[in-house]
């Protein structure tokens, strides 16, 4: 049922099923049209719908990519990135590699506070990074930060980070992704409150918003908005109804591809659409007994027929792909040619794993999986998809969803045999090392399927080690080539990035992976008369 929120109660009525959105969509608004909501809104808040709340405030903890939303709007990072996805200063004015590149130098911005008014400097960097090298905070992030033997302050705006070896990858973990929080706050007192340094600061929270207001002493400038608010729509079609409405002002990549069309044809609205760096896969658990054979896992990718499921259900917005990393990258492959659907030989596989078809044409697999994944409707609609095309091999696929929260948590601690999500900011290569390498299995790093593969380690700690793209270029090549044929992920696709908001908003644009940098600089325009 569609919420009391999203419509009147004369025109409640049963919403169809995902495959059925777009016609539901309209078919409500026809139905029950009234006037959208006068923009600017008068408050002059922006309201930013997202698909679940973030899980963890503090930035030293969350990994899903609604807590990131949050990050990039309430905390600073030494680093930024720019719209094109390239490192830019942000408390650090300018940052310097020294002795041989063991040693890499940030000179902190002067005059930098925290929300609660407080003057920040290199004891909060100290503290932010040590509180996860020591393991007070205990935290998969750690692993991005494993390269670094200690950490030094010749003076309040000078912060080095020591390395056991040159690193060139460093660097790109050093944003809002791992922001810089005040000396000797824990993880509690941030989940109550976060207090950063970012262009907004919070206002008030609740269980499904967090209210922000424009930080007037940022380093860069106040925003133009004097307010955002950051609010869980799960329900992908409300979500698309509030739009309609105009009590949601701006969704980012959190549409079903059906409804993106009707945006597209209206006056009222401005679709942004770009190339991305989010990578849409299944993730597998190789302490699976089926899953941990080869053979079976190159099934499971042969008997998928990703160009259909790019085609139909995303609406063309993915490109199909072999690797995590996006088209036009230093790092990327483009040797690796996504391989097409070969039924004949999926099923080949199966029988060399010791999965036979147990009645031909009976209705008996040769194998049983659980996929999990969100109670998003896309996602669950892709899930139904991908159990389909396994069937025709002989793969028999139970669907579970659980709201986010929960999913995510599973997935986490490796309670599942196939999941489907997204890697967001595949800006650098060293993301293979942090959630593949064998030694980053949860709680240590992001490897949640407990991949194992020494050659593949010790290419992506080579790669690691060298700081010139050219030079670290070949080692990620050849990790791409033995992923391709290992498979501890199934590519599906790299998501183009699609924003949709009313024509009032001035001055966004997207970011590689979705983030809401630009609303530091978006603002309100009053309606051209």
């Amino acid at each position: 049922m569609v919420p009391e929120a999203a419509v009147a109660p004369a025109c409640r009525r049963p919403l169809p099923l995902a495959a059925g959105l777009l016609a539901g969509l309209l078919s409500l608004a026809a139905g029950c049209a009234r006037p959208p909501a006068a923009l600017p809104p008068a408050d002059g808040a922006l309201v930013v719908a997202l698909e679940s709340a973030p899980l963890q405030l503090d930035p030293r903890l969350g990994t899903d990519q609604a807590s990131s939303r949050l990050y990039e709007l309430v905390y600073s990072g030494l680093l930024a990135r720019d719209p094109a996805g390239n490192l830019v200063g942000d408390l650090a004015e300018r940052w310097e590699a020294l002795d041989g590149g063991r040693r890499l130098r940030f000179h902190l911005r002067r005059g930098a506070r925290f929300h609660d008014g407080s003057a920040l400097d290199a004891e909060d960097v100290l503290f932010t990074f040590g509180s996860l090298l020591d393991g007070s905070v205990p935290s998969a992030k750690r692993a991005a930060l494993a390269v670094v033997a200690r950490l030094e302050a010749p003076d309040p705006w000078t912060v080095d980070f020591l390395l056991a070896e040159p690193n060139g990858a460093l660097a790109a973990t050093l944003t809002s992704y791992l922001g810089i929080v005040p000396a000797e706050a824990t993880p509690e007192a941030l989940q109550r409150r976060p207090v950063g340094s970012g262009p907004f600061r919070l206002a008030s929270a609740s269980a499904e918003r967090l209210d922000l207001e424009a930080f007037p002493d940022h380093p860069g400038g106040a925003p133009r908005l004097a307010r955002v608010v950051l609010r869980e729509v799960p329900d992908a079609t409300v979500r698309a109804l509030e739009l309609e409405k105009g009590s949601v002002h701006l969704v980012v990549n959190a549409l079903p591809p059906d409804l993106v069309p009707r945006f597209r044809g209206r006056e009222r609205f401005r679709v942004v659409e770009s190339p991305g760096a989010n990578y849409a896969y299944l993730g597998l658990n190789l302490r699976d007994p089926a899953l941990a054979d080869v053979r079976v896992r190159r099934a499971l990718l042969l008997a998928l027929d990703r160009e259909r499921l790019v085609r139909t259900l995303w609406r063309g917005l993915g490109v199909v792909t072999e690797t995590m990393i996006p088209p036009g990258h230093w790092a990327r492959d483009e040797t690796l040619a996504p391989r097409g659907r070969d039924l004949d030989a999926a099923r080949r596989l199966l029988d060399e794993a010791g999965f036979p078809d147990p009645d031909g044409a009976g209705p008996e697999p040769r194998l049983r999986l659980v996929y999990k994944t969100s109670t998003d409707e896309t996602a669950l609609l892709q899930a139904q998809i991908v159990q389909a095309m396994w069937a025709e091999a002989g793969i028999a696929t139970e669907v579970v969803s659980h709201e986010f929260a929960t999913f995510y948590n599973d997935v986490r601690r490796g309670a599942f045999q196939l999941f489907s999500l997204t890697w967001t900011g595949v800006n650098d290569p060293d993301l293979y090392r942090q959630v593949l390498h064998s030694a980053n299995v949860p709680p240590a790093g992001a490897n949640r399927g407990a991949f194992a593969d020494p050659r593949f380690d010790a290419l992506v700690e080579a790669g690691a080690r060298l700081l010139d793209p050219a030079a670290r270029r070949p080692y990620y090549v050849e990790a791409q080539r033995l992923l391709a044929e290992e498979l501890p992920y199934l590519s599906l696709f790299t998501k183009v990035n699609v924003a949709v908001m009313p024509r009032e908003l001035a001055g966004w644009v997207n970011y590689p992976s979705g983030e809401l940098h630009a609303l530091r600089t978006a603002a309100w325009e009053a309606p051209q008369r």
